[in-house]
């Protein structure tokens, strides 16, 4: 994140406990959905879209949270206010759609407006989309970013626009209180707090509780991977006197609603682990002072609640000591939850939430949902953008009933584990308000019948073979924090999120070498970029997995090739689609972490010397066929889409043809600066000669502009000619090309000598182009020569950025633009 450069500041502020927590996990996962909110609401009676608008533009000039923007000051996050924004309320309209076109039509309207990531930079974090769905009724889909807005804010919003609404409608001022705060105030106040020290009893008490608190997860259908978390629901109606049965056996223990659900659920998820140390968190408002309560704004913050669950006890005696649980963490709900997990410091793992895995909540609808005038607010079950955790169980009364949704990580869980979880639940709560007395081991346990999927030669467990203990790792942060310029104890998650690149990842493998005397590839090193993904390459297992009484994780290559390795880059939906990329895996990476389709990245590519003398023995066809059958049993029916640059182009295009042959469909190659074989045959040596100067000259411009900019250094425009370069590279300022860099050129080079005269059969299936600036002539088919062997139809598209840079720079949004929409089309459709 870049400090801002703007006049229209008028106040800058520390950031809250909870907004430092959001900023740090875009930095992690830049445009992580799992930080947006949504939300829907229906409004009836006569209302304009421009009276909407109006009372939104109010509501953002009354609270200065609404106009705020988020940067970096010595090297720490600040929240920004501006004196205006350009808020715009997007409609829609689909009154002439009939019901259930207009119905799927919303749907798809909330999901993409929902997930559509959010750039913290900007003012404004709050996006609005009104459709009109008859002359008396409307629905309002709001989006907004977590680092400004919680559940609470919700019922804020809502009153404020309602009141607003009904002043407007009246041609009358809308009677709201001056606020005699601002949020920024309350970030100030809470900064100066934690530095108080005052929370050290609040600390003894956590850390009391927690003692040896093991992390409690359920058994998933699939093994943890480190991508990014496909989100799927499970919900259920609950029965329509839920709330009166719920009201009269909370009444009758003594304790509250929230408190005998979680009671509930505690049970739920022993009965269905068959663990009794359960604990997961809750969320509390955080709203300690009634001054707070009309401001909007991030004031939620987690807390963790554990159950010793006794099996021989009854519903009754574990609801009573829920109450107790429940009361105590709530007397204790200020201390933040990232300072707990400082204070407790438990083991960090890349692929967990610190301390939980589980989010519980149950309540009735922030929407105080009632009339203003003429005018009618109804809260509407929302789209859930994304889960941070692997369940995230929602229990949310409304007027029309109460509704329990499931949020799951879908890379973990089937559809059916789910179900079966929900109505495990569904049961505990109608034994605990309709049999208190029961023993909780009458309850049936369901996870030891539980049908999973679970694939020939693969464990759900989490076993691995005992290693010799890495002592090295003090050191390995240290190289990290050299090589990123940062403070060691700041080095947590992956090297590229925290700012590294692939010049600065190359240079710390060699430093890696030259420390340890031993070096991971570069594509075992992306397998997992994380500190503790390198530490556990530099293991050496004790052991043989073999020799283990455990079943065998397959690895990501079951078929061998003395030729390719294949990585993944980014995991996503097990049975969705795969963008496939070839060589240079560096260049993928930024374009793994930025796709928002839930598809699985991967790279294809020779990964050592070795293996490229292997190339040139086997050659092009024999290369393809072996690519080929490695892609063919690593993702078997799940569709593909293929991508390279320049040379790697045509090699997309031959294993298109190869997979093709062995029955094994591509749905899109996509191929960037390629030029078909023999295409540059068509222009002259002068003409050649003279477009090669030109593009020199343009060259230079271009990074001559990227210098202006601020983008890159004097040393990286003078590293463009090869002159200066050498220059440079004589007195030092320019390194010495690595053993990775050559080996991207000599691999290279090897595949343009393979493929100079290659004669590609014809391609039927769907192909795009996308040319750089860098690209001076083009072949009068304007296809770049390939007009004989692509369809007709084929898509060209013109990209702003220079060969390579089309991944990394200028180009990149384009590129990712194009194939993203690709891959989500490709996805699979949500199981009714």
């Amino acid at each position: 994140m870049k400090a801002l450069q703007r006049n229209d500041v008028i106040g800058t502020f520390p950031t809250s406990i909870g907004q430092k927590r959001c900023w740090f996990m875009e930095q992690m996962h830049p445009g992580n959905r799992g930080l947006n909110l949504a939300v829907r609401w229906e409004l009836r009676g006569p209302v304009s879209s421009e009276m909407v608008a109006t009372a939104f533009n109010r509501i953002i000039a009354r609270h200065e949270i609404l106009r705020t923007c988020f940067a970096e000051q010595d090297g720490e996050p600040v929240q920004q206010v501006v004196d205006h924004v350009d808020f715009k309320l997007d409609d829609v309209d689909v009154r002439a759609l009939d019901e259930a076109d207009r119905i799927a039509r919303i749907n798809a309207i909330a999901v993409e407006h929902a997930e559509q990531p959010f750039d913290m930079e900007e003012p404004c974090l709050l996006r609005v989309v009104m459709v009109r769905t008859n002359t008396q009724k409307a629905e309002l889909l709001i989006a907004v970013h977590n680092a400004i807005f919680d559940g609470f804010s919700i019922g804020v919003l809502g009153h404020e626009l309602g009141l607003t609404l009904e002043a407007l409608s009246k041609g009358l001022e809308p009677n709201l209180p001056d606020l005699e705060l601002q949020y920024g105030d309350y970030a100030q106040w809470s900064q100066d707090y934690e530095k108080s020290g005052a929370m050290e009893a609040e600390q003894i008490y956590w850390t009391e509780t927690l003692r040896e608190m093991p992390y409690f997860e359920l058994l998933t259908n699939r093994p943890r991977s480190p991508s990014h978390a496909h989100s799927a629901s499970c919900a259920s109606e609950l029965p329509a006197d839920f709330d009166t049965q719920m009201s009269v056996a909370a009444k009758r223990l003594g304790t509250s609603i929230f408190a005998l659900g979680t009671a509930a659920f505690s049970i739920a998820l022993s009965r269905f682990s068959e663990k009794r140390d359960i604990s997961f968190a809750v969320q509390v408002a955080g709203r300690t002072d009634v001054d707070l309560e009309p401001l909007i704004g991030i004031f939620t913050n987690p807390i963790v609640l554990r159950y010793k669950v006794d099996t021989k006890c009854s519903l009754t005696d574990h609801a009573e000591a829920s109450r107790d649980i429940v009361n105590g963490a709530l007397a204790h709900q200020t201390l933040p939850f990232d300072k707990l997990v400082q204070v407790l410091n438990p083991p960090r793992d890349p692929l967990r939430i610190p301390l939980v895995s589980i989010m519980f909540n149950l309540q009735k609808a922030f929407l105080n949902e009632r009339m203003y005038g003429d005018l009618e607010l109804v809260s509407v079950q929302s789209h859930s953008p994304a889960t941070l955790y692997d369940l995230n169980v929602n229990i949310v009364g409304r007027n029309i009933g109460w509704r329990m949704v499931i949020d799951y990580n879908a890379n973990l869980f089937d559809a059916d584990t789910m179900r079966v979880f929900s109505d495990l639940l569904l049961d505990v709560f109608a034994r605990i308000v309709a049999q208190p007395d029961a023993l909780i081991e009458d309850i049936p346990l369901v996870a030891r019948d539980l049908s999973v999927d679970e694939p020939e030669g693969k464990s759900i467990q989490l076993a691995t073979a005992p290693s010799k203990p890495f002592d090295g790792t003090h050191r390995l942060r240290e190289i990290w924090a050299d090589i990123l310029a940062m403070p060691p104890d700041k080095i947590t998650g992956s090297f590229f999120d925290l700012g590294g690149h692939s010049v600065l990842a190359l240079r710390m493998l060699a430093r890696v070498g030259e420390e340890f005397n031993q070096r991971p590839s570069l594509y075992a090193f992306l397998s997992d970029p994380t500190l503790e993904g390198l530490a556990g390459q530099l293991e050496e297992p004790e052991a043989s997995i073999d020799d283990l009484q455990v079943e065998k994780m397959p690895t990501q290559n079951s078929t061998s090739s003395a030729i390719w390795e294949l990585i993944e880059l980014r995991q996503g939906d097990v049975e969705g689609p795969v963008l496939l990329t070839v060589n240079q895996p560096f260049m993928y990476h930024t374009l793994a972490q930025q796709m928002t389709s839930g598809s699985t990245v991967a790279n294809i590519g020779v990964p050592h010397n070795n293996a490229l003398e292997e190339l040139g023995k086997i050659g092009f066809d024999g290369a393809m066929v072996d690519a080929a059958g490695l892609v063919s049993e690593r993702y078997g029916n799940r569709p593909l889409v293929l991508c390279g640059l320049c040379v790697d182009g045509r090699v997309a295009l031959g294993l298109a043809q190869a997979l093709n042959q062995i029955d094994k469909k591509v749905e899109v190659v996509g191929m960037i600066d390629t030029w078909a074989p023999g295409a540059i045959k068509a222009f002259s040596n002068m003409a050649r000669a003279r477009d090669g100067w030109r593009i020199r000259m343009r060259r230079l411009r271009y990074y001559f502009g990227l210098r202006m900019s601020g983008e890159i250094t004097w040393r990286d425009v003078f590293s463009q000619n090869a002159f200066a370069a050498s220059l440079l590279g004589k007195v030092g300022l320019v390194p010495s090309k690595s053993e990775e860099a050559g080996l991207v050129d000599a691999t290279v080079d090897c595949l343009v000598g393979q493929t100079r005269g290659y004669d590609f059969d014809p391609y039927k299936g769907e192909a795009v182009l996308f040319v750089t600036r860098s690209q001076g002539m083009v072949p009068r088919d304007g296809v770049l020569g390939w007009s004989e062997i692509l369809a007709r139809d084929v898509a060209v598209y013109a990209v702003n950025g220079w060969h390579g840079d089309a991944l990394t720079r200028s180009g990149f949004e384009k590129v990712i633009g194009v194939l993203d929409d690709k891959m989500q089309r490709l996805m699979p459709q949500p199981r009714p």
